[in-house]
């Protein structure tokens, strides 16, 4: 697999992560798709995947084992600082470099977009991962539904 322009191919052959920006309304699709089956299916998040107002600002990374879509996370640019959400990986995918690969293509724009720090809310389960990409928490827990997140931040 060759990645192309705006795109990323990341992990073993056998086992590639392609990476790449969401330019078309049927990927925005797949975008919603996955966190739909992340958030609502699984976590139960009851506020709907489609009405976040930020979508239409922000840039949208999809990510993909074998050609199938499994991975997505956004990333909005406030000035010279970035925030990183909705970073969602299909279960059956987790834990095959899916999440990395979208992370450091969303950290990868910051870095061209020139931003001196990026944030997130990262859920609590999920902190050794982002500490990993060198995010640090900052104040305390707390709980966005009926899941503990801690706000985090790295300086690039």
């Amino acid at each position: 697999m060759t990645a192309l322009k705006g795109e990323q191919e990341t992990g073993r052959r056998d086992d590639a992560v392609r990476t790449w920006v969401v330019t078309s309304l049927a990927e925005m699709a797949e975008v919603y798709a996955i966190r739909h089956e992340v958030f609502v299916d699984e976590q139960h998040l009851t506020r709907s995947v489609r009405d976040d107002p930020d979508d239409r600002y922000s840039v949208h990374v999809l990510g993909a084992v074998d050609g199938k879509t499994v991975g997505t996370g956004r990333i909005t640019f406030y000035g010279s600082e970035a925030q990183i959400v909705w970073v969602a990986v299909r279960k059956p995918y987790r834990g095959r470099g899916v999440g990395r690969a979208i992370m450091e293509h969303l950290l990868r724009l910051a870095r061209e977009q020139g931003s001196r720090i990026v944030t997130l809310n990262a859920q609590t389960h999920a902190l050794t991962f982002y500490e990993a990409l060198g995010f640090r928490p900052i104040g305390r827990r707390f709980f966005m539904g009926n899941i503990e997140h801690q706000y985090m931040a790295k300086e690039m």
